[in-house]
């Protein structure tokens, strides 16, 4: 009985989950009433619960290795004006992004190269909630 209890608390704290079940019983309400009453049913159901649980996390695993299989972003094939809004708006301390219309600094004033290099690294290196922000930007 301690797991229905532990998978309802689950289901409550979890925003993903919850957006997830909305998606699979097609509700499209932004009425709280509604979404507190769908949610109320589908936790009264053992059985229904333990499925749309299991299904939310075989599709978050799935995806995870869908992101981990996909190969990095070509961020050569991106105009220079794509390049310096994403770097502006999640790199904005890196210098090649700062200064490349800075006719005072030579190294980075209108150097593509080095500031597809730049943009590139700092992704690799970012966190994978910045990196999905980015490719959701991109897509």
């Amino acid at each position: 009985m301690n797991t229905i209890y532990k998978k309802q608390e689950d289901v409550i704290q979890n925003r993903e989950l919850h957006h997830y079940i909305l998606d699979v019983f097609g509700l499209h309400s932004k009425k709280k009433r509604v979404r507190k009453k769908l949610f109320k049913q589908v936790l009264e159901q053992e059985t229904l619960l333990n499925k749309v649980v299991k299904d939310f996390h075989q599709e978050a695993d799935t995806e995870v290795a869908a992101n981990e299989e996909a190969s990095p972003i070509d961020f050569s094939v991106l105009p220079v004006t794509t390049l310096l809004k994403l770097g502006k708006e999640f790199f904005k301390e890196e210098e090649a992004i700062r200064f490349y219309y800075n006719k005072n600094k030579p190294e980075q004033y209108k150097n593509k190269e080095l500031l597809i290099a730049c943009i590139s690294t700092s992704f690799q290196s970012s966190s994978s909630a910045v990196q999905k922000e980015i490719v959701n930007l991109l897509s």
